[in-house]
């Protein structure tokens, strides 16, 4: 409702301050403080996880979480019986669902005690397979064997090193993780 009169809108088109009216099946298209209200029930289950619907009562008085606030509708969320009317007092990326939204993504992604040791290990059981693989090339070379031969011979020892020790290490690393947890 704008000047006095009912008008159907996009909701990016929304402001605050603006009167919204809601009814059952519609998806609330900011956050709203709802002021009347006849058996209104709304599904916030996108922003809460919970599946039951929560009645709302403009009657009662606010309460400081405003996530336990029982007049109160918020954006991404849906009408799923009766109607209301409020006001719109949060849009866009300043609604609790936008913030959360930001929140997602200027989150940093730091590397993990598990990763970097991993990383670490990696690191060092190549290290040892390349010198092993290495050694065995020269003692190879100061016993004449084909060339060929002793590269195919190097190479084999570098990838039968790496995988074997790789496999159980991160399988010992996951359970000492788990012990500590625990």
């Amino acid at each position: 409702m704008r000047d006095g009169k009912e008008e159907k809108i996009e909701a990016k088109f929304i402001v605050p301050g603006d009167i919204v009216l809601v009814k059952g099946g519609e998806n609330i298209p900011c956050d709203l403080v709802i002021f009347k209200a006849n058996e209104l029930k709304v599904n916030n289950a996108s922003l809460t996880g919970e599946s039951e619907d929560i009645l709302i009562d403009p009657d009662l008085p606010p309460v400081e979480n405003i996530f336990e606030t029982k007049n109160v509708a918020f954006f991404g969320t849906s009408c799923t019986a009766g109607e209301g009317v409020g006001v719109c007092f949060k849009t866009g990326d300043a609604t609790v669902i936008g913030q959360i939204a930001n929140l997602a993504s200027s989150a940093s992604a730091s590397e993990t005690p598990l990763s970097m040791e991993i990383h670490r290990f990696i690191v060092t059981i190549s290290t040892y397979a390349v010198s092993l693989g290495v050694t065995f090339f020269i003692f190879g070379l100061i016993y004449e064997y084909d060339l060929i031969t002793n590269m195919i011979f190097m190479i084999g020892i570098i990838v039968a090193n790496v995988p074997e020790g790789l496999i159980a290490t991160v399988t010992v690393s996951l359970a000492l993780t788990a012990q500590r947890m625990a």
